[in-house]
């Protein structure tokens, strides 16, 4: 409860993002969204197996990664979170940016549960929780997004697997290994790098765009 009470103040966060070397400007209205994330995961994970205890215990790893993501995104796509668990990063990008439109892919009832409710609490109306395991049809369908995956299979299965007709550009998460890209008709749109906190080292998030079928 310790790290969600400095979450809660805008100059500690601010700071930590700074400390991570991105560059980010949050307000005071999103930092409300995401202590409003936070505090309802805290709150369900006493009842319900949401996150593990590490997750929870490194609320602003969870935060930084989101930053990372938001800044990486191409402005203009829907973004699909594949195999979202608890909101992480989706929910918290959603948080960061209210306006963009966000399928979070979850298979565990409980889960999608809890994103339900917190998007219609926190007001996230752009924010549509399918329950199902990727590939959806019914979230292919709806047209062309980013997807984005932070523990859904290994770095290197990942292109492949998002490497769908709906995927017009692919983002990786990345800590320490650093997979070669497998898929040429992908090439990459932006690099952001920052260092993690509470010893998490150095992490990457790539965006790559499709440029050929």
């Amino acid at each position: 409860m310790s790290e969600l009470r400095g979450l809660f103040n805008l100059k500690l966060t601010q700071e930590a993002i700074e400390e991570a070397g991105l560059s980010y400007q949050l307000s005071e209205e999103q930092l409300a969204r995401l202590k409003g994330f936070f505090e309802r995961r805290a709150q369900w994970s006493k009842t319900h197996n949401l996150s593990g205890p590490q997750a929870l215990a490194t609320l602003t790893t969870d935060l930084i990664d989101a930053v990372a993501v938001e800044l990486a995104l191409a402005p203009e796509l829907p973004l699909i979170d594949v195999g979202s668990g608890s909101g992480v990063p989706g929910l918290l990008v959603s948080c960061l940016n209210p306006q963009r439109p966000l399928r979070v892919v979850e298979p565990l009832a409980k889960r999608c549960a809890f994103m339900k409710t917190v998007a219609y609490q926190l007001q996230l109306s752009e924010v549509e929780v399918h329950r199902g395991r990727w590939p959806l049809e019914r979230v292919e369908a709806l047209g062309e997004a980013q997807l984005i995956s932070r523990a859904v299979v290994s770095p290197e299965s990942w292109p492949a697997l998002a490497a769908r007709p709906c995927a017009a550009q692919i983002l990786q998460m990345l800590a320490h290994k650093r997979p070669e890209w497998p898929l040429p008709e992908y090439q990459l749109r932006a690099s952001i790098s920052y260092t993690a906190p509470e010893g998490g080292g150095e992490r990457l998030v790539r965006r790559w765009e499709r440029v050929s079928l």
